[in-house]
């Protein structure tokens, strides 16, 4: 006889980025855009990659940053919460 554990059913399936994997995505696009912007419009479009380019430090240095907080507000999970639930 097998005995049950009370313990969640593994989820199957893709369901979605955390927001550790979300965050260098974002800052990869925006630093893309604000160059090619720079290049096509105005120079003054390169100080978009360097804002992408400072939050990202900042989110690499203290481990948060503006996007993360909105993505967790938005309902986006995170590994170290998934990592605290097991």
């Amino acid at each position: 006889m097998t005995s049950r554990t009370n313990r969640a059913p593994l989820t199957t399936g893709f369901s979605g980025w955390p927001v550790e994997r979300l965050v260098p995505a974002l800052a990869a696009l925006v630093v893309g855009i604000g160059l090619l912007l720079g290049e096509i419009l105005s120079p003054y479009w390169r100080l978009l990659s360097a804002f992408a380019a400072a939050n990202l430090a900042l989110y690499a240095a203290v481990g948060w940053c503006p996007a993360s907080l909105v993505m967790r507000r938005l309902g986006v999970r995170s590994l170290r919460l998934l990592d605290a639930n097991e």
